[in-house]
């Protein structure tokens, strides 16, 4: 199980929020982070400071060696795909292959109306750009590190059917909606499937409870990577220093949960009303404790 560490750029004097976060980002490098992921926001949406990750990135690029750097996520109907393929693959290029190009719908309906789109046209966008996205960006780029941040079904598996990971910030529900988002995922993802999980750990939980939470988090043998971010997402820079040294010292060794992405697992015949292609095997998730 790979580990990141996402931040949302937040304060009140933009250009410390940006020394600040160059510097969370070596010290995640220093503690072992396999990824560093910075949040997109226009005009201060949700107190992020951040429109334009790949400048940011680049800059984090020249500080660091191993760590792979994450956009979580650009708002793709808000960006000329072109362009932005361009500005990646510089970025990607300046890093030595690091890039990990996170894309999404956006969810600031003023921004979509500033930047003279439709909101309510989103989704059908982020489609279309995509595709165009897709084909301009270096093969392997393309093919291995792009990512949707996406909760719907449909778009779930429009990236199955582009071969593009699902970076998934919805915890599982009662119902297991998103456990069963994941699997039709899994077994129709054309090339290697890749999961990501963004989860939450609110300042002040005790360590126990955070590993409790995410032991009993039924997407988690489905995703690869869990990329955790410390809430409120205002939080001082002192705050994202204790969270990310805690997560990666004490909870990160318990995060080798059985699953599809984790290597061999026990598979077991399910009943189900509906047919399930044989294209992989899918699991019975049971708890690790």
């Amino acid at each position: 199980m790979r580990l990141g560490y996402l931040t949302h750029v937040t304060g009140d004097d933009p250009s410390r929020a940006y020394r600040e976060t160059i510097r969370l980002a070596e010290r995640a490098e220093e503690l072992g982070y396999d990824s560093f992921w910075v949040a997109q926001h226009h005009d201060g949406h949700l107190g992020g400071r951040l429109p334009s990750p790949l400048v940011l990135l680049a800059a984090v690029a020249e500080r660091t060696r191993l760590i792979r750097l994450g956009t979580a996520v650009v708002a793709l109907p808000l960006e000329d795909p072109r362009r932005l393929a361009e500005d990646a693959t510089v970025l990607d290029a300046l890093s030595g292959g690091r890039l990990e190009l996170g894309i999404g719908a956006g969810a600031d309906p003023d921004a979509a109306r500033r930047f003279g789109r439709h909101h309510d046209d989103r989704h059908r966008d982020t489609v279309a750009a995509l595709d165009v996205l897709l084909e301009m960006l270096p093969p392997a780029l393309a093919a291995q590190r792009v990512w949707w941040a996406t909760a719907t079904p449909s778009s779930v598996d429009a990236a199955a059917a582009r071969g593009v990971g699902v970076l998934s910030g919805r915890p599982p529900s009662s119902d297991g909606d998103v456990v069963s988002e994941l699997a039709r995922y899994w077994t129709y993802a054309r090339g290697v499937p890749r999961v990501a999980l963004s989860r939450p750990l609110p300042a002040g939980h005790a360590t126990g409870r955070i590993i409790d939470d995410l032991l009993a988090d039924r997407a988690l043998p489905w995703a690869g990577e869990i990329i955790v971010q410390a809430q409120p997402s205002t939080v001082r820079a002192d705050v994202h220093d204790e969270v990310m040294e805690r997560t990666a010292r004490f909870v990160r060794p318990f995060l080798g949960v059985a699953g599809p992405a984790h290597g061999p697992t026990v598979v077991e015949e399910v009943d189900t009303d509906e047919p399930t292609p044989a294209m992989r095997p899918r699991p019975v998730v049971r708890p690790h404790r």
